[in-house]
């Protein structure tokens, strides 16, 4: 697909947006929502899976640009409007493209945008996986949203691989999120489930909260839940839903505003 229509549908807010719960535990509340692009919207209606133009907007700068900041604000205001309608504090996740993070103008992009939508800095946390790297700039402009503003940084996918611990050490993240694929080896594997505890009182040493994804049985609930994980994601919780879908999820499980 040719740059120029791609350029041409984020700018007519062709994207779809999808919304996946993550849930507190010991709680029994769920405030805090990863949202991301599901689909593309073509003008005779039609919806194009986001992958593969995801894939051509991330080998370019200026639709890596134009594609973040669009869907910074779009979430943003989503996120506004129904907590507002929800009566509820929740909170925006979402996936951070290195190349919009190292942007001299990155910074000033979520200012303006969280003094333009109401959005409270807390109410908003980046996800950056930690199979990718950033440089000097991108590590001091997230930095500068943690200390200055308070904004959530999340390194995602955390066990794949390897681990970036030089990124862990340079950037201020708040939150582990484990990958999917050590919750798929819970409660069978015991050398899994010995490894996720450790990954847990490692988080617990730096003053960092565990997020588990994949939990898509009442065993690997009751697991994490156990070993004192902050948050987790999967299809027990809620599967990818549509914003609408979204805002009815909130109205059963979200905290009220005025509870804590």
């Amino acid at each position: 697909m040719e740059h120029s229509v791609i350029s041409d549908m984020i700018l007519q807010d062709a994207m779809v947006l999808y919304g996946q719960p993550k849930w507190t535990f010991g709680k029994n509340t769920c405030n805090t929502y990863e949202v991301f692009v599901s689909y593309f919207k073509t003008n005779d209606g039609n919806l194009l899976p986001s992958w593969p133009i995801l894939e051509v907007i991330e080998q370019d700068e200026a639709l890596t640009f134009l594609f973040s900041v669009s869907l910074l604000w779009q979430a943003a205001r989503k996120t506004v409007e129904i907590s507002q309608r929800a009566k509820a504090n929740l909170t925006l996740s979402l996936n951070l493209l290195p190349r919009f993070a190292e942007s001299e103008n990155f910074v000033d992009q979520v200012r303006n945008c969280l003094a333009q939508t109401g959005l409270e800095a807390k109410r908003l946390q980046f996800e950056l996986s930690e199979l990718q790297d950033l440089n000097d700039q991108g590590c001091q402009n997230l930095n500068t949203l943690h200390d200055e503003l308070g904004v959530g940084l999340v390194m995602g996918n955390f066990g794949t691989n390897h681990t970036n611990l030089p990124l862990l050490h340079k950037v201020h993240f708040d939150m582990l999120e484990l990958d999917r694929s050590y919750a798929a080896q819970i409660p069978a594997n015991e050398r899994t489930c010995q490894t996720v505890i450790a990954i847990q009182h490692m988080a617990d040493t730096i003053n960092m909260h565990l997020c588990a994804k994949g939990i898509d049985d009442q065993d690997k609930f009751e697991f994490f839940e156990e070993i004192g994980a902050f948050k987790g994601q999967g299809s027990l919780i809620g599967n990818p839903m549509t914003m609408e879908e979204l805002e009815a999820y909130v109205k059963l499980y979200a905290l009220e505003k005025g509870h804590k």
